[in-house]
């Protein structure tokens, strides 16, 4: 063995040395009592029966009624406040569904029809504003905040929309001229147009749309003051439970014993795994969620830290037998750094344990455990093909990875943060691997691989879907990105025909699937969101928590 070990370390594999957070250490300095949330609490009680007004004083049998009702719910969800009016949403989408022929007969608002199509799916509304040459008719051009939605509404396509694939590059020719200041438009307009441009409103987390959309909609000059003020209210709530959250997942991170045996410096991730936690749900409700949440990305990093840069293959498999065999009193062969992790996982799910207990819930134990046995074993199989130089294929290298790099215990630890909400059948739902969860933990292997791959490389760590699909395509580097850019957007488009047509699961535990595709185009997006501090991780945690709401 200990040959086998020192072969192995001859490749280079090492702890990577990452710097203290000093995201943890600022969030330890601030203070949010209980009266602070109680107060904000209070005026946001107060101005929710206006909002709820605007949705149900208006008749439901006149047309222009039912549309400034769905323009309310566009509102109240990209401003983060459709939690707060799930019952009225609910009834009034399912009333305006059934006659949504009518609805949309003689709109030739481009604005309202794709705010129409985003809340109702409806295919061929957008023909009427195109020409026989395919290009938009000509008062179109100026419409900027119609073609924005257009632009958003066009990604909810799915696999037989041919026409609004051709009507996306259409729109990006109007758009992207605005984006670079080629074209003159309002300020506040352009800048939507940007994040618009980066990540679109459908592929991104909530709680970005909501901060940013708040900016925006307090420039627009028809804006409703109650709908303004109730938006900003309530993301300070929001900023007030995060606060809370991340002080004390930094504070029980920096208390564990297994922590202070790590080498200096290894990846303190609270932040960033608390942050990957947010974009799975940001409601106020699911806060144990997202810290438990926020432990299971921790175990996970911690595990893949020490299997794929620390350990021997011996080493992977003793600890692969400890989680299989899963007694915490069990450590069998395990040293040093392996045995840490183990201790570090049997901890986390002894949480998990009490917590659930507590519910009544304890059959979402196994479910968990079973994820995470999955996550090791296939842990240890890349680990085998990266040391041994093996080259499985490429659909094979997908199939593994995807289970690996822990897209399915990710997805189901986020139903289990959900509460009462997430049922036995909707776990075995998930452990059925439905079509949608598959695409999806492709979708997290492409996208990781693509980023990771140079560093991968460098380190002769082979197992990298970029690396197996330039080897057995013979291809270069830049034209398999391209073709993995093709997968992804096939991806999307699966998930929104899955979306459409799985009807067998709660809307909320499906949107935990919704949601964690958003987290992969947040995370992977230009840059390394969870292994970069600086760039897009700094500029999100800012806009998020530290930028000023002023009421």
């Amino acid at each position: 063995m200990e040959e086998k070990r020192k072969v192995d370390h001859e490749i280079g594999f090492d702890f990577t040395k990452f710097p203290p957070s000093k995201w943890g250490d600022h969030f330890l300095t601030v203070t949010v009592t209980d009266s602070d949330l109680d107060a904000l609490a209070k005026e946001i009680e107060v101005l929710k029966p206006k909002v709820r007004d605007m949705l149900i004083l208006y008749s439901e049998d006149d047309g222009e009624a039912t549309k400034r009702k769905i323009l309310i719910i566009h509102f109240l969800v990209t401003l983060g406040l459709a939690y707060h009016f799930e019952n009225e949403i609910e009834h009034i989408v399912k009333v305006a569904f059934e006659k949504i022929a009518n609805l949309i007969t003689d709109e030739n608002d481009l604005y309202t029809i794709s705010i129409m199509f985003r809340v109702f799916r409806t295919y061929d509304v957008f023909k009427r504003f195109i020409e026989n040459d395919e290009k938009f008719k000509r008062y179109l051009i100026n419409d900027f905040k119609g073609m924005l939605s257009f632009y958003e509404a066009l990604h909810f396509r799915t696999t037989t929309d041919y026409i609004l694939d051709e009507a996306l590059n259409i729109t990006l020719s109007h758009l992207e001229p605005i984006a670079t200041s080629q074209l003159a438009c309002p300020g506040h307009i352009s800048r939507l147009i940007q994040k618009a441009l980066h990540i679109p409103q459908h592929m991104n987390i909530e709680t970005l749309v909501a901060r940013e959309y708040i900016s925006f909609y307090e420039q627009e000059g028809n804006h409703d003051n109650t709908l303004l003020k109730l938006a900003k209210l309530n993301f300070k709530f929001l900023q007030l439970h995060y606060f809370q959250e991340l002080k004390t997942i930094t504070l029980w991170w920096r208390g564990l014993d297994h922590t202070s045996k790590l080498p200096p410096n290894f990846r303190e991730r609270t932040i960033e795994t608390w942050l990957a936690a947010l974009m799975m749900y940001f409601e106020p409700q699911f806060s144990l969620g997202r810290i438990m949440s926020a432990k299971l990305y921790l175990a996970i990093t911690f595990l893949d830290d020490a299997c794929d840069t620390y350990a021997s293959i011996d080493e992977v498999m003793n600890l692969v037998d400890c989680i299989e065999r899963w007694d915490p009193d069990y450590m069998g062969k395990l040293q040093g750094h392996m045995q840490t992790a183990f201790k570090f996982v049997m901890s986390v799910y002894k949480e998990y344990e009490d917590i659930l207990r507590s519910q009544g819930r304890l059959f979402v134990l196994d479910e968990m455990i079973e994820e995470f046995k999955i996550i090791v074993r296939t842990n240890l199989q890349l680990v085998k093909w990266a040391r041994e130089d093996y080259m499985p294929s490429f659909d094979e290298y997908i199939e593994a990875g995807g289970a690996e790099i822990g897209s399915y215990a990710t997805i189901t630890c986020s139903v289990m943060g959900l509460g009462e909400i997430g049922k036995k059948r909707d776990f075995e739902w998930l452990r059925s691997r439905p079509k949608v969860v598959q695409v999806l933990a492709a979708k997290t292997r492409l996208m990781d691989d693509m980023t990771d791959y140079e560093e991968d490389i460098g380190k002769c760590y082979t197992a990298n879907a970029l690396n197996y699909y330039i080897k057995q395509h013979g291809v270069t580097k830049e034209e398999a990105i391209k073709e993995f850019g093709k997968m992804i957007k096939d991806i999307n488009k699966i998930v929104n025909k899955e979306c459409l047509k799985t009807t067998n699961i709660s809307r909320r535990v499906f949107n935990q699937i919704i949601n964690y595709g958003r987290s992969l185009d947040v995370l992977y997006t230009s840059d390394d969101v969870y292994n970069h501090r600086e760039g897009m991780f700094k500029e999100y945690i800012t806009t998020l928590l530290v930028d000023p709401i002023h009421l």
